[in-house]
This record gives C-alpha cells, sequence and structure tokens, in this order.
C-alpha cells in the first residue's frame, strides 16, 4: 500500500469505511443511550447494525502489507456479535441482545483506537 499523507489521498473504499465507522459511533451511542423499545431505537439500530456490518466486512479489504492484522479479529467479533443480537431480539431475549450489541459498540470503539497507533495510515496522518 503506498504511502498517503492526506486524507484526499485515501482510496475511496477506504474512506467510505472511515466515514461508515464514524456514522456508526455517532449512530450507536445515540441507540445506546436513547430509551429502548421505541420505533425511533428500531429505526437508527437498523441502520447501526447495517453501518456495522458494512464497516466489519469492508475491513477485510483493507489490509497492511498485504495480510491481515490483530485489528481484524474484532471485525469477526462485530459480525457474531451483530447477528447474534438479530437473532436474540427476534426470539425476545432482551438481555442477549442487550449484551450482543454493547459487545459490537465496544469492539467498534476498541478497532477505532488501534487505527490511531503511530504506525497505522490514521495514526500517521493524525499524529505527523
Amino acid at each position: 500500500m503506498p504511502v498517503i499523507y492526506s486524507i484526499d489521498q485515501a482510496p475511496a473504499h477506504i474512506l467510505l469505511h472511515m466515514i461508515a465507522a464514524l456514522a456508526a459511533v455517532i449512530i450507536g451511542g445515540l441507540v445506546l443511550f436513547r430509551p429502548k423499545g421505541t420505533v425511533m431505537h428500531r429505526i437508527l439500530g437498523r441502520w447501526w447494525a447495517g453501518l456495522m456490518l458494512y464497516v466489519a466486512v469492508g475491513s477485510f479489504f483493507i489490509q497492511a502489507r498485504g495480510r491481515l492484522s490483530l485489528i481484524h479479529v474484532l471485525s469477526v467479533v462485530i459480525i457474531v456479535s451483530i447477528v447474534s443480537a438479530v437473532y436474540f431480539i427476534r426470539r425476545g431475549n432482551v438481555r442477549r441482545h442487550k449484551i450482543s450489541m454493547s459487545t459490537s459498540y465496544a469492539s467498534l470503539c476498541i478497532a477505532g483506537l488501534f487505527t490511531l497507533l503511530p504506525y497505522r495510515m490514521l495514526g500517521q496522518l493524525f499524529f505527523r
């Protein structure tokens, strides 16, 4: 992967990944802190789950030096957690749904922090 010195030099799939991840952080925060079980909770939750799956699956197409990294483990956790959360809520298990969704949101935030490490693209852009 070539060295990227500014956001406008990043490939489109990386820009879309970053935008979707940022939107997922914001929407996920809203979902977590707003009242549960409302129509708005369900609408935002569906948008959030879709963004999360897009970000997680898309991460496999973003590889340093042509191989997956440890951060991709969190992508697998997110995919499994989102699918589990949908499964649990459709069966009325609110407690397990909440645990799965919280796990997904925490994984997203942790992955986001890892992208800010100095040797990663975003880390180099923000801290140079």
